[in-house]
This record gives C-alpha cells, sequence and structure tokens, in this order.
C-alpha cells in the first residue's frame, strides 16, 4: 500500500508541475515540487525507501520535463542521500529544519545540474539559467510550509507512517 500512495503523490506533482504551476510564475520562475517531495520524503522515511521514492520522482521528472533524460534521476538519488545521511541529526518535523534543508539542497541539487549541462553543452549559454537557481532555491523554501502540510495531512489520512523514524 505505502508504494501506492507514493507513486500516486509522484503522478499528482507531475502533473501540477506540468500544468498548474506556470500560472503562479514569477519572473518565469516556478517551484520545482519535484525537489519539496524529495526533501519531505527523504527526512520522513528510512533510507531504503527514501531511494527508492527518490528514484521515482527523479524518473518522474526526466519524463515529465524537459533536459537530459537520466539526470534528473541521478541528482535526485544523489541529493536524496545526502538527506539521509544527515537527517538523523535534525529534528525533521520543525518548520525551520524543513525550510532550510529545502533551501540548501535545493541550491546543491540547481548547481549539481548547471554543472552537468555545463560539461555537456558546451555552447549552450547558461547564465541566464545560473541568475534563476537563487531564486528557484527561494521559491521552493517559501512554498515549503504549506506542501509539507499537505503531504502530512494526505500520508496520515491513509495511515502511512510518514513522520515515523525507522
Amino acid at each position: 500500500m505505502p508504494w501506492i500512495i507514493i507513486i500516486s503523490v509522484i503522478l499528482c506533482i507531475s502533473l501540477i508541475q506540468t500544468t498548474l504551476l506556470h500560472h503562479i510564475s514569477i519572473l518565469g520562475i516556478q517551484p520545482d515540487l519535484f525537489i519539496i517531495f524529495l526533501v519531505f520524503h527523504s527526512l520522513n522515511s528510512n533510507m531504503e525507501r527514501s531511494f527508492h521514492a527518490n528514484w521515482a520522482t527523479g524518473l518522474a521528472k526526466d519524463i515529465f520535463t524537459e533536459g537530459f533524460f537520466g539526470l534528473n534521476t541521478v541528482l535526485f538519488v544523489i541529493v536524496g542521500y545526502l538527506i539521509s545521511l544527515i537527517k538523523d541529526t535534525l529534528f525533521g518535523k520543525h518548520l525551520m529544519t524543513q525550510i532550510s534543508v529545502t533551501f540548501t539542497i535545493s541550491i546543491i541539487y540547481n548547481l549539481l545540474y548547471l554543472f552537468m549541462l555545463s560539461i555537456s553543452l558546451t555552447s549552450a549559454d547558461l547564465l541566464p539559467m545560473a541568475w534563476k537557481c537563487p531564486l528557484i532555491t527561494i521559491y521552493n523554501s517559501i512554498i515549503v510550509p504549506p506542501v509539507f502540510w499537505l503531504l502530512n495531512r494526505f500520508y496520515s489520512s491513509f495511515g502511512f507512517p510518514s513522520l515515523k523514524r525507522k
């Protein structure tokens, strides 16, 4: 049952990300719900379940967004693993922890993504993409409270052990 819930959430996030979020974009920047879900799930589940969910989330982002196929999957597994390494030293239920981890992971993910693009696309002008990184990071951090609240409510309504440490 937990995997059905996780896959359903990932599909909902994919639909919202690709259809609705362009309506709330600011300066052409929209939040990245995939990263927010990655942080939520990595903070609230064990390492094995987190690894599989991060892989599935990255794969969904690869399928539903543009870019090099497979790059998001690899980066999501890497940054999810980083969260899993430090999550036991953090109090994941605290709002400031959730915001700061989302902020940090957004920066790390975007910098890694830009680095990988700069290696593979020598002719592309990455400067316009580089100035968007801090804006995406700030936008992600701003919408963390309502998104985490919705995910907690959704998970708890199905009896999913979202906030239990294993």
